[in-house]
């Protein structure tokens, strides 16, 4: 996806989907309209079965707990969802999916972010809700009502804490054998402290409970030392993703030479993958639902 640093170019973008769906007339009037509010679940997506079964389990969950209100999906990877279209499945970005609920009438919407970090990509989705929202402010009212984001699933000191203990819980039992690993994607972005954060919570609980990341800080390296400081010989790898798609797939359980599981059972570990996403645990669906239903507060 092309990044978007800047408010005005989207801004711009936005206001022109708007009017070019039909939905700037509807919105000269909307304050005499009834309110009509809607979800957008917001992932990165997947093409993989395990992937969009977390992202359908995340979706119900959603559904379960706005009955009678519209949700709708949006991707963020322009990859996937070109891979999607050539099999017939059309998803909406962000901006295209907000400017289609604007131009169907409606008139509130909250957005579910499913990042793990408050990274780029969330940065990115900030600035699209952003644009809509001074759309909605501005002299000729022709945004939404409301319009808010939820927060990442690890943004507060009680988000790590309640994500630790949850983690703990699914798979806790695992560490009478030996350690469990949870591989993040990592990034430059200074959100990446996220990850270190919540190895140091994990540490109250357990020190066989690891954090890595593909592309930041804990590296592989990093955990290979910890785990070589721990004497453990088992390993088990889980994605600490929504989705278990093609990191946990390649990246982490995946039959090539650089692969994690490939390198540490070269190093004489016996190693586990678990290909299920944050998506399909309940408990931690559970905590994405609650900042959906504070960003329902201030949006409806």
């Amino acid at each position: 996806m092309t990044k978007i640093r800047t408010l005005a170019p989207v801004w711009a973008l936005a206001l022109t989907l708007l009017f070019a769906l039909g939905g700037a007339c509807m919105a000269s009037s909307s304050k005499e309209t009834p309110a009509k509010p809607a979800v957008l679940l917001v992932s990165f997506g997947s093409s993989m079965p395990e992937g969009q079964a977390a992202i359908a389990a995340t979706l119900d969950s959603v559904k379960q707990a706005f009955p009678g209100t519209e949700v709708r999906v949006a991707y963020t990877s322009r990859i996937i969802m070109r891979k999607l279209a050539k099999q017939g499945q059309i998803i909406d970005d962000p901006l295209v999916a907000l400017a289609k609920l604007h131009a169907d009438g409606f008139t509130h919407v909250a957005i579910l972010s499913t990042h793990v970090i408050p990274g780029e990509e969330y940065e990115d989705l900030g600035t699209i809700v952003r644009c809509f929202d001074q759309l909605g402010r501005d002299e000729g009212k022709t945004g939404f009502r409301g319009i808010a984001l939820s927060r990442p699933l690890l943004w507060s000191d009680e988000d790590f804490d309640r994500l630790a203990a949850a983690l703990n819980r699914t798979y806790g039992k695992r560490l009478q054998d030996g350690a469990v690993v949870f591989m993040g994607h990592g990034t430059p972005h200074p959100a990446n402290g996220a990850y270190s954060r919540l190895q140091t919570v994990l540490n109250r609980i357990s020190p066989k409970l690891l954090v890595g990341t593909v592309e930041g800080t804990p590296s592989f390296d990093d955990l290979v030392a910890r785990l070589q400081a721990l004497g453990v010989r088992r390993v088990t790898l889980v994605p600490a993703m929504l989705v278990a798609g093609d990191h946990a797939h390649n990246d982490m359980a995946g039959p090539e030479e650089d692969s994690w599981k490939s390198q540490l059972t070269k190093m004489g570990f016996r190693v586990d993958t678990v290909l299920q996403g944050f998506g399909q645990n309940p408990e931690v669906r559970a905590l994405m639902l609650e900042h959906l239903k504070e960003a329902a507060k201030k949006a409806f």
